[in-house]
């Protein structure tokens, strides 16, 4: 690619790249967990939590947790992950445990560097402050946006699998200039994908990309201009369809890739029968989890989870 063209943001059209013109990135293994002792629903900040209040079962969703994180330490037993680490969750930051949104993680020029989400509510705004703190302490250069109101981090933003290509979601959280900001610090370009549908809030709702050129999505969750776009950079595009995405949050799937081992895992909500059959059917491991006292509040497995370098 072009200089020009490598710090450019896409929001419709015909896109002036093919994906084998982009340069190969380097996929992390370390996952990071933020424990969940303080998780709890307290408002609605998104459709899932309405008349959630007093649903919640915290023994239960603490018991989750732990079965998850389970599924990962036993993943890094197999090598298939090379390390979990779990920061702590803080006292009055209850979403704190949906730790795919406060931060994005990035390498450039062989140097760590996190950028450190907006998030919309006031509730969130506390807890990035504590990412900060931590990504600092493992060498990452902490990075702020200098024009962007809203960004979500990794709730919205998400790598194409080993390309340097960013897909950013916006309409209903993250500001669409927060990419336009991100492309031209990262030089990678971004396809801005708008989401119509107050169900899919974040892109890591109704987005998977299982290889660099298949991808499981919703469609009520874009415009048509989005889907164009996506049909230029995937050549398979799977529909699932919205009835499991809505119900168990099946495209909230955290899928790894190991490619020095050759080893596909996916991980799931118990019941995403269409997404469970793609995944097996495309060579992949699939671990079904309950994330139910979760999904409560609007998040599954990929939101309880941050890839890091």
């Amino acid at each position: 690619m072009t200089s020009a063209e490598s710090f450019k943001v896409y929001y419709k059209g015909i896109l002036p790249f093919k994906i084998s013109d982009l340069n190969r990135r380097e996929e992390p293994l370390r996952l990071l967990m933020c424990s969940p002792e303080y998780f709890s629903i307290v408002d609605v900040k998104n459709i899932h939590m309405e008349g959630n209040a007093n649903a919640l079962d915290s023994e239960l969703a603490r018991t989750q947790w732990q079965e998850l994180k389970s599924v990962y330490e036993s993943l890094v037993e197999r090598k298939i992950l090379s390390e979990l680490l779990v920061i702590p969750g803080e006292e009055g930051c209850e979403d704190m445990v949906f730790c795919a949104n406060q931060t994005f993680p990035w390498i450039k020029q062989n140097k760590k560097e996190v950028w450190m989400s907006r998030m919309r509510h006031p509730s969130r705004q506390k807890e990035v402050p504590f990412f900060e703190a931590y990504f600092t302490q493992l060498n990452y250069q902490a990075r702020h946006f200098a024009r962007t109101p809203i960004f979500e981090g990794m709730g919205d933003t998400i790598p194409h699998p080993n390309k340097m290509l960013l897909y950013g979601g916006f309409g209903q959280r993250t500001s669409p200039k927060a990419y336009e900001e991100l492309s031209e610090n990262l030089g990678v370009p971004i396809i801005a994908l708008e989401l119509i549908n107050d169900n899919f809030y974040h892109l890591d709702t109704c987005f998977v990309p299982i290889s660099e050129t298949k991808v499981m999505l919703c469609k009520e969750a874009f415009t048509e201009e989005g889907l164009n776009l996506l049909r230029q950079t995937f050549e398979e595009v799977i529909e699932i369809p919205a009835k499991e995405a809505i119900s168990t949050f099946s495209l909230n799937a955290h899928v790894i890739i190991n490619y020095g081992l050759n080893q596909k895992i996916a991980i799931l909500q118990k019941g995403s029968k269409v997404a469970k059959k793609v995944l097996i059917e495309n060579g992949f491991e699939v671990i079904e989890v309950n994330t139910s006292e979760y999904m409560k509040s609007g998040g599954s497995v990929f939101c309880m989870k941050m890839m890091i370098y």
